[in-house]
């Protein structure tokens, strides 16, 4: 009764504070304290009288993961970004169903093998730029296709990190990983970032350092040829390696300012690396059939060195009349110099040296309208041009000076509801090579469709399709006539022309609960007049000389599925994918090939410990530019881990039930030449890797997020 009769008070009170605000003319304050009032009163009856129900448990879930005509989009749980130790890595922990990740280069792409580009915050970052990133302050992550947000550059696929920003302040993280039974491998780096006001600066520096005496290829040639009677006969041709020493050393370093406000978005980036091969050596044993059994030695010897300087501006303004522009001008610049000599027993030396300035600068920009609430119209433009001066030495002299410029212009139209999405774009190219005055041009036009329909929050149905064209690097149309070895020429061909291809991609994903995420997928391309290695003979038919033609198509179709699932509340999460591939040459090199892979990932969380199991079984695919059939072997893996809100620290034990250094095989056929290559290195063999990265604050309020990494140079036209 002592519950009742305090109850009873505090009602005689309320009640006097109701009179008071009516006469002060608070009426609605009154109604509630009426209401309060008489829901207490209703507690003064007897106590015996009362009748009690226990209520269950109420538990209200956030959405987690969700779908939508625009973009799919994931929220990370706290033990998936404690657990990561990177923008890639947190990726790899989410196991999203759309995209698949490569275990040893981290390569993103969809499940088609398409590429998939990495923005933090709207703003481009490329996989060694999210190395620095603090996980922990992701707040999603946004899967998109074809967004017509200018900022994204018109990336057909893109992974959007949302990161919290601060006003000011900023962070330092330091980042090393080994490798072990590998010989030494080692990559340390930090990464500084400061924010203040509009203002962000970071700072990346690295030194990446690897030595190995596992590094080669064992090859079996076969060679179609002609004695000095000139009559056919064939050669086997086979290099052993018996011994190899390879040391790297690369030393990145970028700076880039950030101003970013509501309307306004720049960013400048510089960069510089340098990469030096002081020793890169190959040798063994090397035998004739038909000829001597007695057996020769070859000695292969590659050092090089290059130095690479890198520009990257972005500018994005919203513009009045919702109107917005978006301009990406890029420079890059790279010095090398390579020195190659090969060596047997029994023939002359072969010298070729490369020196090599090589420039490309290209500029992207964008200019797009909204209209209303459901339609976008944008305006592209691009142009660049890729420059390579390159002056050869040794066994062959020559002087090349090549250009590879292209312009594009096109229009694009966005179409959003509430269900449904519609993207498509029509342009048309330009380009022209000029490789030592022989100028080669092409124009073409391309179009991309892309279609979305989500009925709700968890299920999305897309379909894109593609016509573009594919264009051959420099170093594929060099005219310069360059000796491998006693029996092998390489060249390119200037007049080699460009592929046009199609793609047709369809895919479902279903979402219906945040414990289970599926896609399965579709995918088609055909590329028609490919650009492909083919043999011919040489010095009268003594020799082959390697070189490309445009012939027959290429087809590639797979259907597969993803999916991932999670048990115990999210402790512990099952990823698998597998696919069936079916490839297909026609022409001259008419072969097809039907390979079946799978991959799958356990991941268990345990307070701040975390354990994951790794597979990918063998890789298997057939080469667009070549008549090579490529098998790799399995990776699995397992790892360790733990983590606070400074610290990660990993150890994962990789590959431990593979025996020997072969990485990959890959067989090539042709009607001169037919060659088994085993490939010797490290990316298979039993290794175990220690990672720990350390990351500590500094200022009132941190901004972290889009981390800056290492800059690449332009790319090189000297030919391997």
């Amino acid at each position: 009764m002592t519950f009742v009769k305090h109850n009873i008070i505090k009602i005689r009170y309320l009640w006097r504070h109701i009179i008071n605000d009516i006469m002060n003319h608070r009426v609605q304050t009154s109604i509630f304290c009426a209401i309060f009032a008489i829901a207490a009163m209703a507690q003064t009856e007897s106590l015996d009288s009362i009748r009690t129900q226990e209520l269950n448990e109420v538990v209200v879930e956030a959405q987690m993961q969700r779908t939508s005509p625009t973009s799919t989009t994931y929220t990370p749980t706290v033990k998936q970004k404690n657990a990561s130790q990177n923008a890639i890595d947190l990726l790899r922990q989410m196991a999203i169903p759309q995209i698949q990740i490569n275990p040893v280069s981290e390569a993103v792409t969809d499940n088609a093998g398409g590429e998939v580009a990495i923005f933090i915050n709207y703003l481009e970052a490329s996989k060694e730029e999210m190395e620095g990133l603090r996980t922990p302050d992701v707040k999603k992550v946004e899967y998109l296709e074809f967004p017509t947000d200018p900022r994204f550059r018109g990336a057909q696929r893109v992974v959007n990190i949302i990161v919290q920003e601060y006003a000011f302040g900023g962070y330092t993280k330091l980042t090393t990983n080994e490798n072990f039974l590998v010989g030494f491998s080692s990559r340390n780096n930090i990464f500084s970032k400061f924010s203040y006001k509009k203002m962000t600066y970071d700072l990346y520096v690295g030194a990446n350092n690897w030595n190995n005496h596992h590094i080669g290829n064992n090859v079996k040639g076969i060679y179609s040829l002609k004695d000095a009677d000139g009559k056919d006969y064939q050669l086997t041709r086979t290099e052993t390696l018996d011994g190899s020493h390879y040391k790297q050393n690369q030393y990145p370093v970028t700076f880039r300012a950030t101003y970013a406000s509501e309307k306004v978005q720049i960013r400048n980036t510089v960069g510089f690396i340098h990469l030096g091969v002081p020793v890169y050596e190959q040798r063994g044993s090397l035998t004739y059939q038909p000829g001597s059994e007695q057996n020769y030695a070859f000695n292969r010897s590659n050092p090089n060195r290059s130095n690479s300087l890198a520009y990257q501006g972005s500018f994005f303004f919203s513009l009045p009349n919702q109107f917005s522009i978006d301009i990406s001008p890029r420079f890059n610049y790279m010095h090398s110099n390579d020195y190659l000599t090969y060596s047997t027993s029994t023939t002359p030396e072969i010298v070729r040296n490369a020196r090599e300035n090589a420039y490309n600068y290209r500029v992207d920009a964008y200019l797009q309208k909204r209209i209303g609430q459901k339609h976008t119209a944008m305006l592209g433009v691009n142009g660049g041009d890729n420059i390579n001066r390159l002056r050869y030495s040794g066994t062959n002299s020559y002087y090349d000076r090549f250009h590879n410029a292209f312009a594009a212009g096109m229009l694009c139209y966005n179409f959003q509801a509430q269900k449904v999405s519609l993207y498509a774009d029509a342009g048309f190219c330009w380009e022209q090579s000029d490789i030592n005055g022989i100028k080669n041009s092409d124009k073409y036009p391309f179009l991309h469709v892309n279609f979305r329909y989500s009925q709700n929050s968890k299920n999305t149905l897309s379909a894109y399709f593609q016509f573009a064209s594919s264009s051959p690097g420099i170093n594929q149309k060099a005219s310069d006539v360059l000796q491998d070895n006693e029996y092998m020429f390489v060249s390119g061909n200037p007049l080699l022309e460009n592929s046009r291809h199609i793609t047709l991609n369809l895919a479902y994903t279903w979402m219906p609960s945040n414990a289970f995420g599926l896609s399965a997928f579709n995918n088609f391309f055909e590329m028609i007049d490919r650009q492909i290695i083919t043999y011919k003979p040489h010095f009268d038919g003594n020799a082959l000389l390697r070189t490309y033609i445009n012939d027959g198509n290429y087809i590639q179709n797979e259907i597969g599925l993803a999916a991932n699932y999670k048990l115990f509340g999210g402790k512990l999460q099952l990823y698998v994918s597998p696919k069936q591939t079916f490839f297909k040459s026609t022409g001259v090199y008419n072969k097809s090939y039907a390979p079946f892979t799978v991959t799958a990932q356990a991941t268990y969380y345990l307070n701040s410990f975390y354990f994951q199991a790794y597979y990918q079984s063998p890789g298997k695919q057939m080469f667009t530019s070549s008549p090579q059939i490529y098998k790799d072997r399995n990776f699995h893996s397992l790892t360790v881990g733990w983590a606070n809100s400074d610290w990660n620290i990993r150890v994962m034990a990789a590959n431990i039930f593979n025996k020997g250094w072969n990485s990959a095989n890959i067989i090539t056929e042709s009607p001169l030449y037919t060659e088994y290559r085993g490939n010797i290195g490290t990316s298979s063999h039993p290794r175990i890797n220690i990672t720990a990265t350390y990351t500590f604050g500094y200022g009132k309020k941190v901004q972290r997020g889009n981390e800056v990494g290492e800059q690449s140079g332009a790319s090189s036209a000297i030919m391997k």
